[in-house]
């Protein structure tokens, strides 16, 4: 910004000098005010005025630089569709004017403001190809790198980022390299970390499931345990009235028999309990 006005200060006092030659006070005087706005910081109005001066003397000597100052401040003022009609007329209109590059540079900064990503990637791309020798090269090559990350083109990005913290490490863009490149670095490890939780999670449930699968299977195992032993205590119970005595020790048998019964049917209908609690819980 600095550069800006520096460059424009001696550009005003070049125009003074010939506008007093030529006898145009009043279009001097109205430059002049425009200026000071834009210095002060005014530059909604500053825009207005370069503006005005523009559209009311367009065959002028200063028409070009007016329209390239109502371009300037209305970008700086926020106003991006206004500041993109200016450039474009800029560009259009005075293909010769040394402030080419800057008009150009700033039409993609304009795309890059509005969201036009694409648009803004390839106005950089014509800047960068057409002024490799230019002071904004590596502004130009900060802002399409910046560009493909809004656009979440990662495998572009990160090698534009690199090669301007290499090439570039005392521009004025090298604060936000590093910084781009630190929090490119935590949304990588972000989703590396999201990706293993994801699969912790769907491991647990296939986990789970195997669980509940097993469990099941010991279930069946116990039902037809307990069928077939009180299927056999069914058949002791009611044994013809001409069968042997059965002796002792086939009965003390039975008996132990008939208490592992009742302590498996216990057993299984803690687990049918266990089972129905655990699917009345994660039923929606």
């Amino acid at each position: 910004m600095k550069k800006y006005i520096l460059g424009l200060l001696f550009l005003l006092a070049g125009i003074s000098l010939s506008l007093h030659a030529q006898g145009n006070e009043e279009i001097f005087a109205k430059f002049s005010s425009a200026f000071d706005l834009f210095k002060k910081g005014s530059f909604q109005n500053a825009g207005s005025e370069f503006a005005l001066l523009y559209e009311t003397w367009p065959e002028s000597s200063l028409a070009p630089d007016s329209c390239f100052m109502a371009a300037q401040s209305y970008f700086n003022a926020g106003d991006y569709p206004t500041s993109y009609l200016y450039c474009v007329q800029f560009i259009q209109n005075y293909s010769d004017h040394p402030n080419i590059p800057d008009m150009k540079f700033q039409l993609g900064r304009i795309f890059f403001k509005t969201g036009r990503f694409k648009d803004a990637i390839i106005a950089f791309d014509d800047f960068l190809k057409a002024y490799p020798g230019s002071p904004l090269f590596a502004s130009a090559l900060f802002w399409k790198a910046e560009s493909y990350y809004q656009l979440g083109d990662i495998a572009r990005s990160f090698p534009l980022f690199n090669e301007l913290k290499e090439k570039w490490p005392d521009s004025d863009k090298a604060s936000l390299v590093s910084w781009r490149l630190n929090v490119m670095g935590l949304e990588a490890r972000e989703a590396k970390f999201s990706r293993l939780m994801a699969y912790e999670t769907e491991k647990a449930a296939q986990m789970e499931i195997g669980g509940m699968q097993k469990e099941a299977l010991q279930e069946q195992q116990y039902i037809r345990v307990y069928y077939l032993l009180k299927a056999l205590r069914t058949r002791m119970q009611y044994a013809p009235q001409n069968a042997p005595e059965v002796d002792s020790n086939l009965k003390s048998r039975l008996n132990k028999l008939n208490v592992l019964l009742e302590a498996k049917k216990r057993i299984l209908e803690l687990l049918l309990a266990k089972i129905d609690a655990y699917m009345r819980e994660i039923s929606p």
